[in-house]
């Protein structure tokens, strides 16, 4: 058989299949990114959608981020998101969801404006703004 061993014809067969297949690895991997992202965008979509559908003090989904993170403080509600820090919500009980919080979620989403200042009061409308900013990117836009 002209020299060739089984071995040989094997080896040169299998760097002849790995060729052929590498572009179509490839492309395969390129499909599974894809994959996974329009898998998150649904995931982000639909649980914003879930969070549009709350009352205003039911719980709410945490949204994740474009890489389909969750970050680990979320407001309870769309109340609590929109109510200052340390202000009574209208069950009664004070607000823990303050500017840090939200500054720290905008930031998560990607959100967060480099033009804000650092300094502001809770009540200011910078502050306000971005609570607002912060609850509209929980639902649906």
């Amino acid at each position: 058989m002209n020299g060739i061993t089984a071995d040989e014809l094997r080896g040169m067969m299998t760097e002849i299949i790995n060729a052929a297949l590498t572009p179509v690895i490839a492309r395969l991997d390129r499909i599974d990114l894809r994959l996974e992202q329009i898998d998150t965008r649904l995931r982000i979509m639909s649980t914003k959608h879930q969070n549009s559908l709350a009352g205003s003090d039911d719980q709410l989904v945490m949204v994740p981020n474009q890489q389909g993170e969750v970050h680990l403080e979320f407001p309870t509600s769309i109340c609590t998101s929109l109510v200052s820090g340390n202000e009574m919500l209208p069950n009664g009980q004070y607000n823990n969801w303050n500017e840090q919080k939200t500054r720290a979620l905008l930031a998560f989403y990607g959100e967060d404006s480099d033009n804000e200042s650092d300094v502001d009061n809770e009540n200011s409308s910078h502050s306000r703004a971005r609570r607002l900013r912060l609850a509209k990117s929980l639902v649906p836009n």
